[in-house]
């Protein structure tokens, strides 16, 4: 019989494996890679379940899980393969290649921030937990990334109207 921490974890996969996947995909840009770190990430959570203690941090584990598996994914692909730069995606001058530009440059850290925050819609207390970070942290971090991309899409349009 299935203990109520084992049906928990496996709730919270059933509705956290689309946000695992949407995670690993900003480290990974490739479908099966993705999810063959989704599936690294639930097995990992799996085998450490007696670690956690509540029942509602397994959401967060299970992220924490896709973001190490991800990472570790990078690590063997730069080990096997040459990663080209992930500026070459966007090559038009709209408004959203530039934030991806803008997200590409930046650390993984601060992009992992943006992407929890903006494209998870997860709260600012949700994303502390999952990076294991004070919640101040998190909100004055998205708030100087935000304002410098503000400053660089200003830089840009000013470039692009010939000021």
């Amino acid at each position: 019989m299935e203990s109520r921490k084992e049906q928990a974890f496996v709730d919270a996969v059933q509705v956290w494996s689309h946000q695992m996947y949407r995670v690993a995909m900003s480290y990974l840009h490739t479908e099966q890679d993705a999810e063959d770190a989704v599936s690294a990430a639930i097995e990992a959570a799996w085998k450490n379940l007696s670690r956690i203690r509540k029942e509602e941090a397994i959401p967060a584990y299970l992220v924490r899980c896709t973001v190490n598996a991800a990472k570790a994914e990078l690590r063997r692909k730069r080990r096997t393969e040459p990663i080209e730069a992930y500026q070459e995606i966007m090559a038009a001058d709209e408004p959203e290649d530039r934030i991806m530009d803008y997200l590409s440059g930046l650390r993984e850290k601060d992009r992992l921030l943006l992407i929890l925050k903006y494209q998870e819609d997860l709260r600012e207390a949700e994303i502390a937990s999952i990076l294991r970070i004070p919640r101040g942290t998190v909100s004055s971090r998205i708030n100087r990334l935000l304002k410098r991309l503000r400053e660089e899409l200003t830089k840009e349009e000013s470039k692009h109207d010939g000021r």
